[in-house]
């Protein structure tokens, strides 16, 4: 399967400038610090000088001898995502007035033949390159002026970018399963009740251990009950994985300073307080991010303009003790979805102050049938504009979220029933991501309880935050998922 993915987001700039003089000068200058890459969850493209600024001053047209000859810009484009990817690489204009004629530009591309800028087809420089993850890509390239350009060309200018287009190359592989298998852990099979809680004893059913569920990527295997082989060290904290997500990123939640048993309150547990939003009176404050309040649609309501004050929280902490350092660079994009879609057995429109109950309350209260997918593009909260072929809403400043109510619903959590003996029960009351409802004139949001289960609390309420991440699929090698030995990063 193939699925094609434009980016335009690689920006190296060559700019050519014929000066205004009697004669010809050439400036052809790309900076070392002009550096950018673009993630989209599947890749990272990164496109990077390897020999520094060049620079050419007072050239004047050259022959096409001195050209293939002249000192070339040298840039590397490393593909460091987990899926193969197949791409052209364009050199297009950008210059909008008084711009060279194309066919005055001369290129060499590696040991390519010389052409000029105007018989490239959409301005294609090298094409149909295939690169596995980890594989890179040099490209050398050279520009100059021809020896016959005009003397109608001075003063005129060019400008142009590096670009890419082109498609992940995808397989059926089973992404989540393979990293399950890698961590030595072994699904479960069987029928759950999601209106009963799970725990070895003592709970509405003993389902422990891992279990398979469908998530916008795929399968996923989630956590459930007591269990006790889903421990990780990461970043000098504990965590709890979550599941595996579809694409085998791991998706885990903060779980304190030092491990901590299976039942035990803790206010380790947590990185902080925090109120869901500061303001109440509006639908738009069950958003993670939120648009206008006292707005006339949904549209209005639920843009994302807006940080939440747990966002906030969130990404503070993520800049105080993950962001640019070593650890960064096992974090992977991932969904975080702030499910906002609408009861579709009530009325209410979800905006301004309009009742109204959204569909993570619907499901769990009601239906106890929770679910992993991400039904509307607005609520997927993404680092990247796509992750791994999913689209997202690219909104994240970090990526990082919070929990939802139905990954607490597949661990064994339930609406309004006990359950101290889980691993997500902390004796705190925490934040999920998941909206309840707006009743009254108060938003609600979805929260676990001190008792571990869960039900709707209002937005201005000051709850524990437990940060949530996913890790790449690759990034944990050692360990074995206990207490004693937890799962750690490679060395």
């Amino acid at each position: 399967m193939k699925k094609k993915i434009i980016f335009l987001t690689i920006s190296i700039f060559l700019v050519i400038l014929i000066l205004f003089s009697s004669s010809y000068a050439l400036l052809f200058k790309v900076d070392e610090t002009d550096k950018q890459s673009y993630a989209t969850g599947i890749l990272d493209i990164t496109s990077e000088s390897l020999n520094g600024s060049v620079t050419i001053n007072n050239q004047l047209p050259i022959t096409d001898s001195d050209g293939e000859n002249s000192t070339p810009y040298i840039f590397r484009i490393t593909n460091k995502g987990n899926l193969s990817y197949k791409f052209n690489i364009m050199l297009l204009s950008t210059t909008t007035d008084n711009q060279i004629e194309a066919q005055y530009i001369k290129l060499k591309v590696n040991d390519n033949e010389i052409v000029t800028l105007n018989s490239l087809t959409n301005g294609v420089i090298l094409s149909d390159i295939t690169l596995k993850p980890d594989e890179y890509i040099d490209v050398t390239l050279r520009v100059w002026l021809d020896e016959y350009t005009p003397n109608t060309q001075i003063g005129k200018t060019f400008n142009a970018k590096i670009t890419t287009e082109g498609e992940a190359i995808y397989t059926n592989k089973n992404h989540a399963k393979e990293t399950l298998t890698n961590l030595g852990l072994t699904e479960n099979t069987g029928t759950l009740d999601f209106s009963k809680t799970s725990c070895s004893d003592g709970c509405g059913e003993s389902t422990v251990g891992i279990y398979k569920a469908k998530d916008d990527f795929g399968d996923s295997y989630y956590f459930r009950g007591d269990v006790e082989n889903n421990y990780v060290y990461f970043a000098g904290f504990y965590w709890r994985i979550i599941r595996i997500n579809g694409d085998g990123s791991i998706r885990m939640i903060y779980d304190g300073t030092s491990a901590h048993d299976n039942g035990e309150s803790s206010t380790d547990r947590r990185t902080g307080t925090s109120a869901f939003n500061s303001s109440y009176n509006d639908n738009a404050y069950v958003g993670f991010m939120y648009g206008t309040a006292d707005a006339s649609t949904y549209a209005e309501t639920h843009a994302n303009t807006n940080d939440s004050t747990i966002k906030t929280a969130l990404d503070t902490w993520y800049t105080n003790n993950i962001k640019d350092t070593t650890n960064e660079q096992y974090v992977a994009d991932a969904i975080y979805c702030n499910d906002r879609s609408l009861d579709t057995t009530s009325s209410g429109t979800g905006a301004g102050t309009s009742v109204t109950d959204y569909g993570a309350d619907y499901r769990l209260h009601d239906n106890k049938t929770p679910t992993l997918k991400c039904s509307q593009v607005n609520d997927r909260f993404t680092k990247s504009a796509a992750v791994s072929g999913v689209t997202g809403n690219g909104k994240l400043t970090n990526a990082i979220g919070l929990i939802t109510a139905d990954e607490v619903a597949y661990a064994g959590g339930t609406y309004t029933s006990v359950n101290s003996k889980y691993y997500l029960y902390t004796g705190n009351y925490y934040w999920t991501m998941s909206p309840s409802n707006f009743y009254g004139s108060w938003a609600n949001e979805l929260n676990v309880l001190s008792s571990g289960d869960f039900r709707n609390n209002i937005v201005y309420d000051n709850g524990a935050v437990r940060p949530v991440i996913s890790l790449s699929s690759s990034a944990l090698s050692s360990g074995k998922g206990t207490k004693a030995e937890p799962f750690t990063i490679s060395s």
